[in-house]
């Protein structure tokens, strides 16, 4: 249910008793704490270039922000005079250290990498007015007066998470920025890095001045943010602060709306958005292939290897069903350096046709699930999991454990199945089922393409996203009413 934004203005300032009202005479303005190299952020905030917000960025660490991202200002904090060299190592160890690394985990080497280029691009200078839609990202240099920018800064108290950052995009640069800015609206986009920050920053505030207004705060949970690091007391302390903190809560599942209840969030209750953003359903389906899914020789794997992540259990499952996948081509993206080891191994002694993707572009991946007979990912943790939606928008039959959300999107047993990430026996069943089902994978595709068009089309997802937060600042709807 919708709650009237007169009503949820109030109910927000009587959580805080401190939040200022939207200001007078401007736009009503948006600060973003987030990922800002994430696609899912870029998708995110493009819905609302052309509402007619104020909106400003804040990175959370060097790289540049993601080549969607336009139409805000992003605050880029500078070291006041440049950052002394460490000791130099000779081009070839240094080449031989970066190699095993790579080796290692190819998913952090590409970060690195990123972070390196993003560090040589010079600083533009910032235009004198803000940026309209359409505009290029506004870049306003944030000047750092500590000693050392690259020192690890604490986003926890002592007895609480081991998250950190640099000093040159931690609390106090953030808490500059805020002041600077005066936002109606912080919204964290993340719990373990955005959140925290936006946490630590406003101790720093409120210990500075007590009897300061802090501005209103929405914090959105993103996939594994409480529904795995909850069960960690180190960060369950450090969640319940966060929940107890915010004026406003939003996530993408109704059951992460539950855990924010439990973790002591007591505001009012938003709609439940994919955090993904929008999508272009009919641009997507140019990249689809015209075989239906029955006839498709590609098999989509998620290949995380994390703290949630169980591809090596996925290839266990592949590797059962080799003699029937001889004719197809098995792509794994995401992928963790064990299972890309693994993965490399079973192609070199001919058991699969696997190929790794370690970099690709969103096209690129949509148009491999566009050739997908089906798609397996096993983890012990996420949230709804957009690979799920691409698949479902792609035609490929998804098979998803049900420790994500994905049970809120698609019918199980016959649109998708969700499968327990314990039980092995019953992956590869469901897994066989989708293999040589052939009914099955096609008279899923056209009923979870319509699921998607219906949820998740631009057309629906951008009006929605510019009618969330017109609730979530207390400000009138498109036709100035208020929803009940």
């Amino acid at each position: 249910m919708s709650i009237a934004p007169a009503r949820l203005s109030r109910l927000c300032s009587q959580r805080s008793g401190k939040v200022k009202s939207v200001s007078e005479g401007r736009r009503p303005r948006i600060l973003f704490v987030a990922m800002h190299h994430s696609v899912h952020t870029a998708r995110w905030i493009e819905a609302l270039v052309d509402v007619g917000f104020d909106l400003h960025l804040y990175p959370v660490d060097p790289a540049p922000p993601h080549a969607y991202i336009r139409g805000l200002t992003f605050h880029v904090p500078t070291p006041a005079s440049p950052v002394v060299p460490a000791p130099r190592v000779s081009t070839g160890r240094r080449a031989a250290r970066f190699l095993r690394h790579a080796l290692k985990d190819p998913s952090d080497a590409i970060r690195l990498l990123r972070e390196k280029l993003a560090r040589r691009v010079a600083t533009p200078p910032a235009p004198e007015s803000p940026p309209r839609a359409g505009d290029p990202v506004r870049i306003r240099p944030v000047p750092f007066d500590g000693d050392d920018p690259q020192a690890r800064v604490r986003l926890g108290r002592p007895d609480e998470s081991e998250e950190t950052i640099t000093a040159l995009h931690g609390p106090s640069m953030l808490a500059k920025v805020i002041a600077d800015v005066q936002p109606d609206l912080i919204h964290s986009l993340e719990f373990q890095h955005n959140a925290y920050l936006v946490l630590a920053a406003r101790d720093l505030m409120l210990a500075d001045n007590p009897s300061r207004s802090f501005p209103r705060w929405l914090a959105t949970n993103w996939g594994s943010d409480i529904y795995y690091f909850g069960r960690d007391e180190a960060h369950a302390r450090q969640i319940r602060r966060v929940c107890e903190a915010i004026d406003l809560y939003s996530c993408e599942c109704r059951r992460d709306l539950a855990l924010g209840r439990s973790f002591g969030y007591r505001g009012p209750e938003l709609p439940v958005l994919a955090n993904s953003g929008g999508i272009d359903v009919d641009a997507a389906q140019r990249l689809r292939g015209e075989a239906p899914p029955s006839r498709r020789k590609l098999i989509m794997v998620k290949g995380y290897d994390h703290f949630a992540g169980r591809a090596m259990v996925s290839l266990a499952v592949l590797e059962r069903f080799a003699d029937r996948l001889k004719d197809y081509e098995i792509v794994m993206f995401s992928v963790g350096a064990r299972p890309r080891a693994r993965a490399l191994e079973l192609k070199a002694a001919g058991v699969l046709d696997i190929r790794v993707i370690d970099l690709a572009t969103h096209g690129e991946i949509l148009e491999c699930f566009g050739r997908a007979r089906a798609y397996l990912a096993v983890s012990i943790s996420d949230g709804i999991s957009t690979s799920v939606l691409e698949a479902m928008l792609m035609g490929a039959f998804p098979i998803q454990t049900n420790t994500s959300c994905c049970e809120e999107w698609f019918v199980q047993g016959e649109t998708g199945f969700a499968v327990s990430p314990d039980d092995f026996e019953e992956i590869c069943a469901r897994f066989e089922r989708a293999l040589t089902d052939d009914t099955l994978v096609d008279d899923a595709a056209p009923r979870n393409l319509e699921i998607i068009r219906s949820r998740l089309d631009q057309s629906i997802m951008t009006p929605a996203i510019g009618d969330f937060y017109r609730q979530a600042l207390g400000v009138p709807f498109r036709d100035g009413s208020e929803r009940r």
